[in-house]
């Protein structure tokens, strides 16, 4: 009889089924068979839906029986979906001789709904590695929006002209997310709340430092001028936009075309200003006798 049509009794659901397309291949030594015996659909339905609370803990749980690894950079890329991801660790060459010693869990990996890029919220997976990047692994999505967005809060009121002050205003937002997570939790914050203010005092930023580091709302005129040139420059407005009361129209005209004129020179702006004014001369009329006096 062949290997393909040997059948094998799952040890689960107690039914005959052929070995090579209804069971994993065994690498696990306590097993002495060629498959594992339990078959592939039993497995599926034990591991259940990403969706569910327990799901993860199924998967760790079946590949350990199976004795292949659980990597979290391929679980994530399988879109958390165990059919895909059991053939690239089962198949490809990088992975196949690796067993579930070699796992590699990540830092504090969480099964979540959020735990992969979520579309509804423009979040790409190319966006998901640079956050890692960034903050860290280990956290939802909800902490990595949460975060990016005090940091960008902080750039936006305070003056940051150094990649320490970078820094410390990341480590301002992690510690922001600690507190805030404790709280829920009604546990104390005394001590996070203190290792805030030393954060704040070491980026000059307390409220009662008045140093170069101060929110826009104190900072001068010249210094929001300088921010908004060297960060987000005002771009050129649409050209229905452009001057829409006329301020700037006026400004050349009536002050630079008749300063142009009372100094001599000769330019766009008195001739400008010369084209406007001969729209509100009235010239004398001029009379001739002889035409006047044969009317007569």
């Amino acid at each position: 009889m062949s290997k393909t049509t040997v059948k094998i009794t799952c040890m689960y659901c107690g039914e005959s089924k052929a070995g090579h397309s209804n069971y994993y291949t065994n690498v696990n030594p306590l097993f002495k068979s060629e498959r594992l015996q339990i078959c592939k659909n039993c497995i599926t339905d034990f591991i259940g839906n990403k969706e569910d609370s327990d799901h993860l803990d199924n998967v760790k749980l079946v590949l350990a029986l199976m004795n292949r690894p659980f990597l979290e950079a391929t679980w994530i890329e399988s879109k958390m979906d165990w059919s895909k991801y059991i053939p690239k660790i089962s198949s490809l060459q990088q992975h196949s001789k690796l067993r579930y010693k070699d796992s590699d869990f990540g830092s504090e990996f969480k099964q979540t709904t959020q735990a992969f890029p979520d579309e509804s919220l423009g979040v790409s997976e190319e966006d998901l590695r640079q956050l890692r990047h960034m903050w860290g692994k280990g956290f939802e999505l909800e902490d990595y929006l949460y975060l990016e967005s005090e940091y960008e809060t902080f750039l936006n009121s305070y003056e940051c002209d150094s990649y320490a002050q970078e820094m410390l205003f990341q480590e301002i937002s992690h510690k922001k997310l600690e507190i805030r997570k404790l709280r829920e939790e009604n546990k104390p914050t005394d001590k996070e709340l203190k290792t805030l203010q030393e954060l704040l005092g070491s980026s000059n930023i307390k409220p009662v430092q008045e140093t170069g580091a101060n929110a826009t709302e104190q900072a001068t005129f010249g210094t929001l001028i300088k921010k908004f040139e060297n960060d987000k420059p005002i771009p050129e407005p649409d050209e229905e936009w452009k001057d829409v009361d006329g301020i700037k129209q006026y400004v050349n005209i009536w002050f630079f075309g008749h300063l142009s004129k009372m100094l001599g020179k000769k330019n766009k702006y008195s001739e400008m200003y010369e084209e406007e004014l001969a729209k509100h001369t009235v010239d004398t009329p001029e009379y001739d006798a002889e035409i006047e006096e044969n009317q007569l």
